[in-house]
């Protein structure tokens, strides 16, 4: 099993009541703090980076608040982990 990548979920809930998923391909060596700047930069979600301290995504499979310098294998993310945004959750 490559434990070096990971087909993740990623559902953005926008405020407006619409719903966008996307399937992406991470690298498990990056921290949970990159991945939330990463998919801000991408998908314009409007998190405010500036605090990173309170900035985080959910997840299930395993259930977890990514957040911080953690890997996501220090997370344990795998094939098929979601990984949900909010708007207006941070």
């Amino acid at each position: 099993m490559n434990r070096e990548r990971a087909v993740i979920y990623f559902t953005m809930r926008l405020k407006n009541g619409k719903k966008r998923e996307v399937d992406l391909d991470v690298p498990l060596t990056i921290t949970a703090n990159e991945l939330v700047v990463g998919l801000n930069s991408a998908y314009h979600l409007g998190i405010n980076t500036e605090d990173i301290k309170h900035c985080f995504l959910k997840a299930e499979n395993p259930i977890a608040l990514l957040r911080g310098n953690k890997t996501l294998a220090d997370y344990k993310v795998m094939n098929g982990t979601r990984i949900t945004f909010v708007e207006g959750e941070q």
